[in-house]
């Protein structure tokens, strides 16, 4: 099972992430909910930089038009991108047109059993759903899990990898891989000790994944 360890904010963040094997790591920009750990552009390519090979940088954004989510990810240099707001299929087209090389991930939010069709529809479109938890002042980092039978419902219906986040801790990161069987995991604030990433929380979080049949 591959994992993203995402809200990475500082070098720190990013060794800790590294050490612990993490298979992606999400760095959030282009933000406008409520959320911790974000990180310009500019900040990220610094960090993006120095990261050894095979490990995926990941633009994690609010952002809803097409050229703002460009600019951040040409800036930035990340080669995948988890787009956690609404958007058109126009500007996913105009983003696929001008970066052909860029992978995407699209949220949706699961709230409801309404989440099956909106993942259904989303599948048309993108290259993986990310399955994340929101409160109306937050996209994700809620540290709040959501129903996974819809979650489970959702991996059966659609022809596309699915990511499943939202309130994942190394205490049960397993059973939800056991019950949701997604392509990957997602964790923010569930590796986290006194609201800093945690080395041994992340570690214990990616041997779990790694391991969890």
């Amino acid at each position: 099972m591959k994992c993203k360890i995402c809200g990475t904010g500082s070098f720190a963040d990013l060794k800790c992430a590294v050490d612990a094997g993490t298979d992606a790591v999400g760095f959030l920009m282009g933000i406008t909910h409520v959320t911790q750990d974000t990180v310009t552009p500019e900040e990220a390519a610094a960090m993006i930089r120095t990261l050894p090979p095979f490990i995926e940088p990941v633009a994690v954004t609010h952002l809803q038009d097409a050229r703002s989510i460009i600019d951040i990810i040409q800036r930035s240099r990340c080669t995948t991108v988890q787009i956690q707001n609404t958007i058109s299929l126009e500007d996913i087209t105009m983003i696929r047109d001008a970066l052909p090389y860029i992978r995407i991930l699209k949220a949706v939010h699961v709230m409801d059993a309404s989440a099956l069709n909106t993942a259904q529809e989303v599948a048309a479109y993108a290259d993986a759903i990310i399955l994340d938890t929101r409160t109306p002042e937050r996209l994700g980092g809620t540290g709040l899990t959501h129903d996974w039978t819809i979650s489970a419902k959702i991996v059966k219906s659609v022809g596309i990898p699915v990511i499943l986040a939202g309130g994942l801790t190394p205490e049960n990161v397993a059973a939800a891989i056991r019950q949701v069987h997604p392509y990957a995991v997602d964790v923010h604030t569930g590796v986290k000790k006194n609201d800093v990433r945690d080395a041994l929380k992340t570690k214990a979080f990616v041997e779990a994944a790694h391991t969890t049949i």
